[in-house]
C-alpha cells in the first residue's frame, strides 16, 4: 500500500451558510482566479483608496453670495440642496459657498425660481413702484435704485466682491442760504489676497462722483472690510502728491544706480560694486510770460497837415485912448510926417502821422516741476578689481568719467560724484537645515510613496497572496490524497486475495490517480460506488 499523505492544516474558518457553499467551492477551485487573484486584489485596493480620498477631499469652495438676509439666504441654500449640489456656509462671514464648477449652474437655477429676493437692481426697483407713489417714496426708491446700481457697477471691478453705496444728498430748501455738499460713502469686500491700487481707488471715486450730481470727488470716502481708508481722508489729495513725488524721486534714483551697475559691471565684475544715488528733485512749478516788440519796423503810412494865419499886429495899452479925451489941435509950420500901416503878425501848425509794421511775438513758458536740483552719487569697487595699487588711481578717474556721462553729472547744479576702492566683507554662508533642502524635500516625497507602496504589498497583497497559495496548495494535497485512497481502495477491492498485480495494474494506478487529479468530484463518486458494490 502506498504512504497515505496527509492535507495541510487548514486555519479554523467562520462558518458559511449552506447556500454559499457550493459557489465559493466553485470561485475557489477556478483556477484563473488562484493565477490573478492578486493582481485583481491590488487594483481593487487601490480604487477603494482612490474612492476614499476623493470622497474625503473637500472641493475649493467660493462664495456666490457675500451678503443676503437670512430668510433669502435659507430660501437659496434649501434650492441648492434640492438640486443636490455641495452647498455649505462660511461659519465666519456666513456667505454661501459652492464649488467653483458649479457656479454657473447655481445662479441659472436660482435666477430660474426668483432667487434671491432681497436685492433687486435699480431698474427692478423702479419697474415694481406702484401708481400713486408719493414724492417721497418716490425719491426714495430712485435714491436706493441708483445706489444699488453705483454698487453692481463697482463689483464688476477686479478684485471687489461686493459693494455698498451710501449718498446723503440734503433736501432743497428755498429758505436756506448755504446748503450742505452731497456726500457718498463706498463700502468694499475686497476678494481673499487682493488689494486695491491707488489708480482703482481714483477710478472709483471718479465713477461715483460722475453718477450722482453735486457730488464733488473730495466728499467721497471710500473703506474696506477691515475698516481700512482708501480714499476721502482729509488732505488726501496732498498725500497721494506727495506720494507721487516720492515715488518719481525712487525711480529716478534706481535707474541712476542700475545705469552705473549696468556701465561698470562688465569692467569690474557685478560682485565688485555698489553704488547709491540720491537726487534731490525741485518740484516747484514755475509759469513765466514775455512779450517782445521789432524795433527796426516798416514804414506803412504817413501823413502831415500845416496851417498858417496872418493878422495885424495889436499896439499900444488897450484901453489907455479910449479913456482919455483928444486934445485940441495943434497949428504948425512943419506938415506932421506920413502914417505908416500897422505890423503884420504871421503863425502856422504843423502836425503829422506815421504808421509803422510792429512784430510783436508772445512767449509762455511753463514748467511742471520735477528738474534735477543736485546729484549725488556714492560708488565702492572693490580694491583687487582694480588691478595693482600703483594704477588704481588712474582707473579710478577713468571710472569716475564713465560715471559722470551714465548719470549725467552738471558742476553747475553742484552734483558731487563719490568713487572709492574698498575691501569688501566676505558674507557668512547661512546654512540651510538639511531637511530644507530641495533635494531632500523631494526625495522624501518619492520616499513617502515609496513606504506606502511598500507597506500595501506588505500588509495587503502579500497576505492575501500567501492565503491564496496556501489554499490552491491544501486543495492540490487534499485532491492527490483522495486519489490515492480511491486508488488504493480500487486495488483492494479488485485483488481481495492479494495475488500479484496485473501488468496494466500500474497504467491503471496513473489513470485513477490522473481522474481523482483533475475530477476528485467523479473519483469520489466511482470509490462509493465500488465500496458499495454498485459496479461503475
Amino acid at each position: 500500500m502506498a504512504d497515505e499523505t496527509l492535507p495541510a492544516p487548514v486555519s479554523p474558518r467562520l462558518p458559511v451558510p449552506a447556500a454559499l457553499q457550493e459557489p465559493l467551492q466553485r470561485l475557489r477551485a477556478n483556477p484563473l482566479l488562484a493565477r490573478f487573484g492578486w493582481p485583481i486584489a491590488a487594483t481593487s485596493i487601490a480604487a477603494l483608496a482612490l474612492g476614499g480620498w476623493l470622497m474625503l477631499h473637500e472641493p475649493t469652495r467660493s462664495p456666490i453670495f457675500a451678503q443676503l438676509p437670512d430668510a433669502d439666504k435659507a430660501a437659496v441654500v434649501s434650492a441648492l440642496e434640492t438640486a443636490g449640489l455641495p452647498v455649505a456656509l462660511d461659519p465666519r462671514t456666513g456667505a454661501v459657498l459652492l464649488p467653483e464648477r458649479d457656479h454657473a449652474r447655481a445662479r441659472m437655477l436660482l435666477a430660474a425660481q426668483g432667487l434671491p429676493k432681497a436685492a433687486p437692481g435699480g431698474a427692478e426697483l423702479m419697474a415694481e413702484m406702484p401708481l400713486g407713489t408719493s414724492r417721497a417714496l418716490e425719491a426714495a426708491r430712485l435714491k436706493t435704485a441708483q445706489e444699488r446700481d453705483l454698487a453692481a457697477a463697482i463689483e464688476s471691478l477686479d478684485g471687489v466682491q461686493a459693494a455698498r453705496v451710501l449718498v446723503a444728498r440734503p433736501e432743497p430748501s428755498p429758505f436756506l442760504r448755504d446748503r450742505a455738499p452731497v456726500t457718498a460713502s463706498v463700502t468694499l469686500t475686497l476678494a481673499p489676497g487682493r488689494a486695491l491700487s491707488d489708480s482703482q481707488a481714483r477710478a472709483i471715486v471718479h465713477l461715483v462722483a460722475g453718477a450722482v450730481p453735486g457730488l464733488s470727488p473730495d466728499n467721497v470716502a471710500i473703506t474696506d472690510q477691515a475698516g481700512r481708508m482708501l480714499a476721502g481722508e482729509p488732505g488726501a489729495g496732498r498725500m497721494l502728491a506727495d506720494d507721487r513725488r516720492l515715488k518719481l524721486q525712487a525711480e529716478m534714483e534706481a535707474r541712476a544706480r542700475q545705469s552705473i551697475l549696468e556701465l561698470l559691471g562688465p569692467v569690474v565684475g557685478t560682485d565688485n560694486i555698489t553704488a547709491q544715488v540720491s537726487i534731490d528733485l525741485d518740484f516747484a512749478a514755475r509759469e513765466a510770460a514775455e512779450e517782445r516788440y521789432d524795433r527796426d519796423g516798416a514804414l506803412r503810412s504817413e501823413q502831415f497837415s500845416r496851417a498858417t494865419s496872418s493878422e495885424p499886429r495889436a499896439i499900444g495899452i488897450p484901453g489907455a485912448l479910449t479913456n482919455t479925451i483928444p486934445s485940441a489941435p495943434t497949428v504948425t509950420a512943419t506938415p506932421p510926417p506920413a502914417a505908416t500901416g500897422p505890423t503884420v503878425q504871421t503863425t502856422g501848425t504843423e502836425s503829422g502821422t506815421r504808421n509803422y509794421e510792429l512784430g510783436r511775438s508772445v512767449q509762455v513758458t511753463s514748467r511742471a516741476g520735477g528738474d534735477i536740483r543736485r546729484l549725488t552719487a556714492a560708488i565702492a569697487i572693490r580694491a583687487d578689481a582694480l588691478g595693482p595699487p600703483a594704477g588704481r588711481a588712474r582707473r579710478l578717474a577713468d571710472l569716475r568719467s564713465l560715471v559722470e556721462g551714465a548719470v549725467g553729472y552738471d558742476q553747475q547744479r553742484g552734483d558731487h560724484i563719490a568713487l572709492s576702492a574698498s575691501s569688501f566683507a566676505t558674507p557668512d554662508a547661512v546654512e540651510v537645515p538639511i531637511w530644507k533642502e530641495p533635494v531632500v524635500v523631494e526625495s522624501s516625497k518619492w520616499l513617502a510613496a515609496a513606504l506606502v507602496a511598500v507597506a500595501l504589498l506588505a500588509f495587503v497583497i502579500r497576505p492575501y497572496v500567501r492565503r491564496a497559495l496556501a489554499k490552491a496548495e491544501a486543495r492540490e494535497v487534499e485532491a492527490r490524497a483522495a486519489a490515492e485512497r480511491a486508488a488504493q481502495e480500487l486495488a483492494l477491492a479488485a485483488e481481495p486475495a492479494l495475488v500479484p498485480a496485473l501488468p496494466d495494474y500500474s497504467r491503471k494506478l496513473a489513470e485513477a490517480r490522473l481522474l481523482a487529479a483533475t475530477d476528485g468530484a467523479k473519483a469520489t463518486a466511482v470509490a462509493r460506488r465500488l465500496l458499495a458494490g454498485t459496479p461503475a
